[in-house]
This record gives C-alpha cells, sequence and structure tokens, in this order.
C-alpha cells in the first residue's frame, strides 16, 4: 500500500506532528536571540548593532505573515510549511560562516524570518479545516507550547554546546535538526487532510460570509494589545541575560540559563489561562484582561526593585515575561477559530501574528537603545508603561469582542 493510500492523521497525531515542525522552527528561529549576549562578547560587536539582526527577523516575519497568511488560503498548506521550514534549516546552515559581516548576518536573518512566516498561519488554517472547534481549542494549546519548549531547550542547550564547541555549532544542530522534520513532515504530507469535521455548527468551508462591521473596533484594539503584547514578550526574552550580567554581574552562560526560568513560567501560563478560559470566561479577550492585569503588577514592582536583589528580580521577570504565553494563546491562537464561518482564516492569522513581532521589533532594538542610553530602571519603566497600555486595551475590546462572536452569521449579515 502506498503512503497516499493510507488514512489521514487524526486530529491528535496531527496535533503531534504539527508541533514537532513548529518546534523545530521556533529552533531555527530563537536560536541567535538565546546566545546574542554571547555573540557580542566573542565579535566585539555592540549590543544595539547586533541588536539589529534579530529585528530584521522580526520585520520580515511581521511581512511574512501578512504575505504567507494570505497565500496559505489560496495554495496548499502543506507545500508552505514543507518550504519555510527547509529553507530555514538551510540558512541556519550557512549563517555562522557570515559571523566577520553585519550585512551578512542581517540579510539572512532577514530572509529567515520571511521563510519561517510560512509555518504559522498555514498550520491553524489545517488545524481549524480538520477539527471541531472542541478539538481545535485542546489541541493549540499543545502547538502554542511546543513554541516554548523549544525555548527551554536552546536555553539549555546553548550553554553546554558553547562551552564544548562555541557559539557556531547551536546552528550547525537547530539547522540539522530542522532537515530531519521536514524530512519526516514530507513523508507524511499526504495524510494530511483538510476537511470538516462530521458533526460542526459551523457553516462548511463554502459557506462563506463576509465580515461584519461589529468586528472591527474591537479588532483593532486586539491588534494593539498583541503589538504591546510582543513588546513585553520579546523585549525581556532577548535581553534578560544582558540585564544580569549588566546589573548584577552574571555569567553570560548563567544569564542565559535563567531565561529557562522565564520559559518554564511560560508553560505554567499557557496551562493556567487554558484554565481559566474554560472555568470562568469563554472569552478570549476578557481572559486577557485578568493576565495583562497581572502582568502590570509585576512590571510595577520591577521597576521598583530593579536593582534590589536578582532573586526578587527574576522572578518578577519571570512573571511579566512568562504571563505573555497565555496571552499568546488567547490573542494569537484562540482568535482566529471566531472566523471559521466568515473563511480567511490563514490571512487572520497572519496579521495576527504579525502584529505581535511588529513589538518585537520595535521592542527588541528599542530595549538595547534605552539600556544602553538610559539604564535599566527607565527600560523597567517603559515595560510597565507598555503592559498597563495592554491591559486598557484590552479592557475597550473586551465587550464588543463578544458581541461580535455570539452573533450567528446570518445575523452578523444583517448588521453588515
Amino acid at each position: 500500500m502506498t503512503l497516499s493510500r493510507k488514512p489521514p492523521l487524526s486530529p491528535r497525531a496531527l496535533t503531534y506532528l504539527l508541533t514537532l515542525v513548529y518546534f523545530s522552527g521556533y529552533l531555527t528561529r530563537v536560536n541567535f536571540a538565546s546566545i546574542i549576549q554571547e555573540v557580542v562578547t566573542d565579535t566585539g560587536f555592540s549590543k544595539s548593532a547586533l541588536s539589529v539582526i534579530p529585528v530584521c527577523l522580526f520585520i520580515t516575519y511581521a511581512v511574512g505573515q501578512i504575505v504567507n497568511g494570505r497565500l496559505g488560503d489560496k495554495l496548499d498548506p502543506r507545500t508552505l510549511i514543507f518550504c519555510g521550514l527547509a529553507v530555514s534549516s538551510i540558512i541556519n546552515l550557512i549563517f555562522p560562516f557570515c559571523s566577520a559581516s553585519l550585512t551578512a548576518m542581517r540579510v539572512l536573518w532577514a530572509v529567515n524570518g520571511f521563510v519561517q512566516a510560512m509555518l504559522w498561519p498555514p498550520i491553524i488554517r489545517i488545524m481549524v479545516r480538520s477539527m471541531s472547534e472542541q478539538e481545535y481549542t485542546s489541541n493549540v494549546v499543545l502547538l502554542t507550547m511546543g513554541s516554548t519548549a523549544a525555548k527551554v531547550l536552546i536555553f539549555l542547550l546553548a550553554p553546554v554546546v558553547i562551552a564544548l564547541g562555541g557559539w557556531r555549532t547551536v546552528f550547525y544542530i537547530c539547522a540539522g535538526f530542522g532537515i530531519a522534520v521536514s524530512a519526516l513532515f514530507f513523508l507524511y504530507r499526504a495524510r494530511i487532510v483538510m476537511e470538516e469535521p462530521l458533526v460542526s455548527t459551523a457553516p462548511s468551508s463554502e459557506e462563506k460570509h463576509p465580515l461584519p462591521r461589529a468586528v472591527w473596533m474591537p479588532l483593532i484594539f486586539i491588534f494593539l494589545a498583541i503589538i504591546l503584547h510582543g513588546a513585553l514578550r520579546d523585549g525581556l526574552d532577548t535581553w534578560m541575560p544582558s540585564y544580569l550580567v549588566e546589573v548584577f554581574r552574571f555569567g553570560n552562560s548563567e544569564a542565559i540559563l535563567s531565561r529557562v526560568l522565564l520559559s518554564l513560567f511560560m508553560l505554567v501560563s499557557i496551562l493556567a489561562s487554558k484554565w481559566l478560559y474554560r472555568r470562568f470566561f469563554k472569552n478570549e479577550v476578557a481572559c486577557c484582561v485578568t493576565l495583562f492585569a497581572v502582568s502590570t503588577l509585576g512590571a510595577l514592582l520591577l521597576f521598583f526593585f530593579f536593582d534590589s536583589s536578582a532573586w526578587l528580580v527574576i522572578p518578577l521577570m519571570m512573571l511579566v515575561s512568562g504571563i505573555q504565553g497565555g496571552i499568546n494563546l488567547m490573542l494569537i491562537s484562540y482568535v482566529p477559530k471566531r472566523f471559521r464561518a466568515y473563511g480567511g482564516i490563514s490571512t487572520i492569522t497572519g496579521l495576527l501574528d504579525a502584529f505581535a513581532y511588529v513589538g518585537s521589533a520595535i521592542s527588541t532594538y528599542g530595549v538595547a537603545a534605552l539600556a544602553e542610553n538610559r539604564g535599566w530602571e527607565f527600560t523597567t519603566g517603559s515595560w510597565l508603561l507598555t503592559s498597563a497600555l495592554g491591559t486598557l486595551c484590552v479592557v475597550i475590546a473586551m465587550q464588543p469582542w463578544k458581541r461580535f462572536f455570539t452573533l450567528s452569521p446570518k445575523q452578523a449579515d444583517t448588521e453588515r
């Protein structure tokens, strides 16, 4: 029997495969950010000069999310996923050979950002179109946790690999793993079949309705909240090692390992947010009001005690950065399911993730510039302001968003 005649993957098996793909993609995306302090030490380039490299990725990733999100609704999403992971892996293989040139590193990482954007929107489209809403809500949590698990692995792996073979070896390992997973995905791609669940209250993929006017006001504030979320998530995550090195005199390897704590708390945040959503809210934006409020409280304490003790600062950074995992689950992973009846799932998913990386690009360079020119106290104050503004955005969007997703498509048509 040929592979093409084998039965389609079950929802759970499909989730495992797509999670492995996204896990691999995350390894080949965040590895540079995880070792940036080591690259500063090795090459002699300044933090602000090297920070442009992940900013290039964030910008092209954001643009790529829009372009590839749209393509994900028009082309075979399986092809986009395979090409994205395979090309990203090859770029990781080449990147260490270009470490003497800032321009070459920036160009390569910019291309990496664009091809990385071929993963998330098509993956979400496949999952939404292959699963019931209940299956999707449950399984997408595993997918989201897969990216965080990749961060944990790279933060644990990087110091050991750097000690044994230098920071360049981190890229070789990630590239090899990505190529292997690309090959595995190619072997199973024929068993990924998008089809509507047998029992569903949503209309079939052919019965698409135009978006109602009611969606745009809350969606604009969701976009703004996502920008602020991206700024907090990647601003703290990227520069925590530098913070600890400069303020508390940590070693580079110790500082990198401390980021494991951020990612582990992010896993806890994702699971806790899923429980809060199911138990109390059933409204992803309302759940984010609570999450952003907790983040703001943590940022306030971090601002007041930014240089008091590493044992206090690290837990506070864990809280502010880790809680972004739950916000990401709500706004990036759960929001797209509300568009099942309207089509364009890959497009809206790409837009949502694009706005997160707009915030990431601003914050990654902005944190480096603020820390160098105004110090870490001023920088922690910017995190407090960012979190407070995020809280305000989701408070404004909460009720209008609920009104949108509780309308049936036919009711929405009459309100257009």
